[in-house]
């Protein structure tokens, strides 16, 4: 049988802008005849076809007709070539929560912009502690590009139903079936495949080909542990996914680091970034600082520089230098860089 189809794909980026000062900016367009307009830096959805694209903010001035709008746009700089979007702008608020969000279906041409009517000054102002916490607005766009059609066409001999490993797996991991190990975690015990536990984690590899009484005995207590953190490091074991990865990120980010597996350690991290604010960046901090998570430690340091006068208030930030005073060095370096530059 020959068969054809045509592929469009979908490439999607979530980008945030954050815009400090802000109030100084609308009270400046309360005075100013012109619109007081910001840009964005360039971003791309990195789509087949190389998109670049920016967003623009506009604070309507006093000739304009509507003086209390604040106006957002999507500028496309892709030169002369058409481009098919879907996207969604909003702004994330103190909890960041998505609020104010509208979506759009554009083609752009050359060098085109378009947007809305946003929002109004007053609104913002009205809201400022929800929606301007520390004097920040934080603008959000996801953006959908679709590459050029593609047609592809194919001969098929049979209809053949191929399991991927991954399903596979995941089915394994829910039925216990065969499973040769039994893990106790506090008052709960866990069915489990030796063979599954040594190629993810090294740690499991070390008790299970060594004549270490867990393997002589098929059982392996873990004491250190919740037993809810240990069926989430369970289920990634098997799946390469966590449930509900937000509610336990900071424990399991230590038991991924302690039982030596990376790529949920990574997860762990990213998670744990998006989930950082004034109140518990320092705690954050000190995680990345124990675990050697490089990345998050220069992504909560930076966050925590952005909004040193309000972090060292916090008791978080006083217990972090007390029990860490190392961290105090790395702060201090990120404070110090922008005059080293200068």
């Amino acid at each position: 049988m020959e068969a054809g189809y045509t592929v469009v794909k979908r490439n999607t980026i979530i980008y945030e802008w954050k815009i400090q000062e802000i109030n100084s900016f609308i009270d400046t367009s309360n005075t100013s005849e012109e619109s007081i307009a910001l840009e964005s830096s360039k971003f791309s959805t990195r789509a087949k076809i190389q998109d670049f694209w920016k967003l623009e903010i506009q604070f309507s001035g006093t000739k304009s007709e509507n003086k209390d709008e604040v106006g957002l746009n999507l500028t496309s700089l892709n030169g002369n070539r058409e481009v098919k979007t879907e996207y969604s702008l909003f702004i994330l608020d103190n909890k960041k929560k998505q609020v104010n969000k509208d979506k759009l279906v554009k083609t752009f041409g050359a060098d085109e912009s378009w947007g809305l009517p946003f929002i109004t000054k007053e609104e913002l102002l009205n809201k400022g502690d929800e929606l301007l916490p520390d004097d920040i607005l934080t603008i959000g766009i996801e953006l959908t590009v679709f590459d050029n059609p593609a047609v592809i066409s194919t001969n098929v001999p049979f209809n053949k139903s191929k399991a991927l490993m991954a399903c596979d797996y995941r089915d394994l991991y829910k039925s216990k079936m065969g499973s040769d190990i039994e893990l106790i975690v506090g008052e709960e015990k866990f069915q489990a495949h030796k063979l599954v536990l040594m190629v993810r984690s090294p740690v499991f590899r070390a008790m299970l080909t060594t004549d270490m009484r867990e393997n002589r005995e098929k059982t392996i207590t873990i004491k250190d542990m919740k037993s809810e953190v240990f069926k989430s490091m369970l289920e990634f074991i098997y799946t390469d996914k966590v449930s509900d990865l937000d509610d336990v990120a900071e424990q399991l980010l230590e038991a991924a680091d302690k039982y030596q597996i990376p790529t949920l350690k990574e997860i762990c991290t990213a998670s744990l970034c998006k989930s950082v604010i004034i109140d518990n960046a320092s705690r954050l901090l000190a995680l990345a600082y124990l675990h050697n998570a490089k990345e998050m430690l220069e992504y909560i340091s930076n966050f925590i520089v952005i909004h040193a006068s309000h972090v060292v208030e916090t008791e978080e930030f006083k217990m972090m230098i007390e029990s860490h005073p190392s961290l105090g060095s790395i702060l201090f370096a990120k404070f110090a860089a922008p005059f080293e530059n200068k």
